[in-house]
């Protein structure tokens, strides 16, 4: 959210639209979680040796807080995809380039994986195969994330020495390039 709020030059309505939505989208999601695991049945599993308990029941309300996390993700691709168009000729400095490459990236990945997490939702009732790609969704994009930043990191080390240091203040000032 923040990598498109420094797209979008630090504009506070653009600001505020996110944080609602991303609010809304929290709360929706853990009161649907509360409720869909009080009415869970839990199961023993069943591969000798492997201790643990399953969710086996499935339905809408599972793969709900997956549906809104792809529509906030879609949002957010746009808002960026929306401001890449208008700022297209005059925004073209690397640190612009960074940014815009890797948030879409990031959000692409965020879309794929939430579809897949929909998907195995719908498709299969065995709690091991959609909990892996539940994971999965959340290490990927902390990896992703990670990557745009040590990119950021080299790019400035490269521009202006082993010394030189990249500050917050030079991501969220717009025109600013490294």
């Amino acid at each position: 959210m923040l990598r498109t709020y420094a797209l979008w030059n630090n504009n506070k309505s653009v600001l505020a639209a996110m944080v609602t939505a991303s609010v809304a989208i929290i709360i929706a999601s853990i009161s649907i979680a509360f409720t869909t695991i009080s009415t869970s049945y839990i199961l023993t599993s069943a591969i000798p040796g492997i201790a643990g308990c399953y969710r086996s029941s499935r339905g809408v309300q599972f793969f709900i807080p997956y549906l809104l996390l792809f529509v906030f993700e879609l949002g957010l691709v746009s808002l960026t995809l929306m401001r890449t168009i208008q700022n297209w000729r005059s925004d073209n400095g690397p640190l612009y380039t960074v940014l815009v490459k890797h948030n879409i990236f990031y959000y692409a990945c965020g879309l794929l994986l939430s579809v897949v997490n929909i998907i195995m939702q719908v498709l299969f009732s065995d709690y091991a195969y959609h909990s892996f790609f539940e994971d999965m969704l959340c290490f990927l994009l902390a990896i992703f994330a990670t990557r745009m930043h040590l990119h950021l990191w080299h790019i400035n080390r490269n521009a202006h020495g082993s010394d030189a240091l990249l500050y917050m203040s030079d991501i969220l000032l717009p025109g600013r390039t490294v």
